[in-house]
């Protein structure tokens, strides 16, 4: 089975009850090809996953689950305050096995074991981060295209 460590990044604006938030995350999943499949799984946010016949469709797809998993995060919240509070412990809920699994990925990757030529590298140790902002004058200048690329 080959696995990838991934960094991503991602920007969403989420409206909830009253308010819309800007998200920001920089994070780590865990990219596997089991049988032809390719799983993405979240460790920094962990607690979510996806599948997609091929890499792209299975990032693509993690991508959406994200938003889902902020869609519903703030449905239930009923302000800000407690929208950006939950995102922040959603963030910081580490997979652990996941986690052992990327490491072990990330040595792979250095030993030269795992390529993936068609993502970047960024360091292994990049800072893991989650910007929750309330935005109370939207604009064109606050979109952002989300990023992968494999842990090195």
């Amino acid at each position: 089975m080959e696995r990838y460590p991934i960094l991503f990044g991602r920007r969403e604006l989420i409206e909830g009850n009253g308010f819309i938030a800007g998200v920001e995350i920089a994070g780590r999943a865990l990219m596997s090809n089991e049988d032809g499949e390719y799983w993405v799984e979240g460790v920094n946010p962990g607690g979510f996953a996806s599948k997609g016949a091929g890499p792209g469709e299975a990032l693509a797809a993690f991508c959406v689950e994200f938003r889902l998993v902020l869609f519903d995060i703030a449905m239930d919240a009923a302000d800000f305050s407690a929208f950006k509070a939950e995102v922040e412990k959603f963030f910081h809920a580490t997979n652990q096995v996941a986690l052992q699994e990327w490491e072990a990925a990330v040595t792979e990757v250095r030993e030269g074991k795992i390529t993936a030529e068609w993502l970047d590298k960024r360091p292994a140790d990049s800072p893991l981060r989650v910007n929750v902002e309330q935005i109370h004058q939207p604009k064109a200048a606050h979109n952002q295209e989300g990023a992968a690329a494999i842990a090195a």
